[in-house]
């Protein structure tokens, strides 16, 4: 019997081809069954429909909001992280805080304050400012370092923003 698959010619009534291992069942009539070929006509009503598919959302944990040193921008809601050292001004690039495009930020100067940690406290120091920075509506002279606590509003200009440790 010849294999259909290799066309190795197989002792008759072997199951299994010899080369290739195709089964090689055979009909009555001696024909190997590999070798009928048999078509009929699905009817659409035999084949099942598939479940609807579930698709479930990954679980995607909730943000956990910043808690380290920041300020908080009051008329926004932004919030602007602390380092160890943070420049405060508007339109350079090399700015830590950056205030341009933010409500009242045309009244911030270029290099307006800066914020520095100091062992485990923020001092905040006006750099010569045109509108002045201000630490609970007290005015900062040019150079002054004022130590920042927990709830402080902090101005620059006519922008308020609050200091939070954590």
């Amino acid at each position: 019997m010849q294999c259909p698959n290799c066309q190795h010619w197989n002792e008759a009534g072997s199951r299994f081809c010899e080369e290739c291992g195709f089964e090689l069942v055979a009909d009555p009539a001696g024909q190997p069954a590999s070798a009928q070929v048999s078509v009929r006509a699905v009817d659409e009503n035999e084949v099942p429909t598939p479940a609807p598919q579930t698709l479930t959302p990954a679980s995607v944990p909730a943000p956990v909001p910043y808690s380290g040193p920041r300020l908080l921008l009051n008329s926004t809601g932004s919030i602007f992280r602390l380092g160890d050292v943070a420049i405060v001004g508007r339109e350079d690039p090399s700015l830590q805080i950056d205030l341009e495009g933010y409500p009242e930020g045309k009244y911030v100067s270029h290099r307006h304050a800066q914020i520095t940690k100091i062992k485990d406290a923020y001092y905040v120091e006006d750099l010569g400012s045109s509108n002045h920075t201000f630490v609970n509506q007290i005015k900062l002279a040019s150079g002054q370092a004022e130590p920042l606590k927990e709830g402080d509003i902090v101005r620059f200009g006519k922008v308020e923003l609050t200091f939070h440790e954590s």
